[in-house]
């Protein structure tokens, strides 16, 4: 699947111009990190602060696209996005990432500002993740549920790469690994929005429970939601064969 996969994304990133590119809310590529900060190419200044314990921020190495970060869980490494405009709570959202996790049986946050069920709810924000060799997708709602949807057991494996995606509409749950979808769930709720900044890489509370052990690349947020064929594109955007 894997060699499949890189195959089907050189072969797109020759073909997939055909595809109108969407406008992302946020888009980090990954590619350094300068006076402390990663940038935001989406032109909405959405940049986020890189963190870590001692002052070690995460390290800048070859990635999917370009450059990556590599991010190490004992440093509590983590990005903290404060400027959240438009990201909370959007009527359609789609978030977008490469990551290589470096541990199968762990759980490492991608993106996300939603803390886990703790005293009265309702519990708001939505997260990305990486579960124990799955992708999982959750939010807080007003009425103290938490819709999700996940990925099967092992289509995550640690030590690869793989490109995970959710689009949610505030009906429809869907989750995308290697760019085809493998789990959708119907909800009746919608996304209660936090007030805490989002943050790539680490769990928005302490930063010793769910830091990321890997890589991490191509993260990007649209407020819209994208369809397989663009989700595709969208994996293979700036590479090249």
């Amino acid at each position: 699947m894997r060699n499949k996969l890189a195959l089907a994304v050189l072969l797109c990133a020759v073909g997939c111009g055909a595809v109108a590119a969407a406008e992302p809310l946020a888009y980090w590529p990954l590619e350094a990190i300068q006076d402390g900060l990663v940038a935001d190419a989406s032109g909405h200044g959405h940049e986020a602060r890189a963190c870590g314990l001692d002052g070690k921020q995460p390290q800048v190495v070859p990635g999917i696209v370009g450059n990556c970060l590599k991010f190490t869980a004992a440093s509590e490494q983590y990005l903290e996005i404060k400027h959240n405009e438009g990201l909370l709570a959007p009527a359609a959202l789609s978030v977008l990432a490469w990551i290589k996790p470096a541990a199968r049986s762990a759980t490492y946050e991608i993106l996300g500002n939603k803390g886990d069920k703790s005293g009265r709810g309702p519990w708001p924000g939505w997260r990305l993740r990486y579960f124990w060799s799955r992708a999982t997708f959750q939010f807080g709602a007003a009425d103290s549920s938490e819709p999700a949807v996940s990925s099967a057991e092992w289509s995550v494996p640690a030590g690869f790469w793989s490109h995970v995606a959710v689009t949610y509409d505030g009906r429809w749950l869907r989750m995308y690994v290697d760019c085809e979808l493998v789990q959708e769930q119907e909800i009746a709720a919608k996304i209660l929005a936090s007030t805490r900044p989002l943050v790539i890489g680490n769990y928005v509370g302490r930063k010793n429970a769910y830091a990321l052990d890997g890589l991490l690349d191509e993260v990007k947020v649209f407020g819209t939601v994208l369809s397989a064929e663009e989700i595709y594109a969208e994996a293979a955007r700036g590479m090249t064969p």
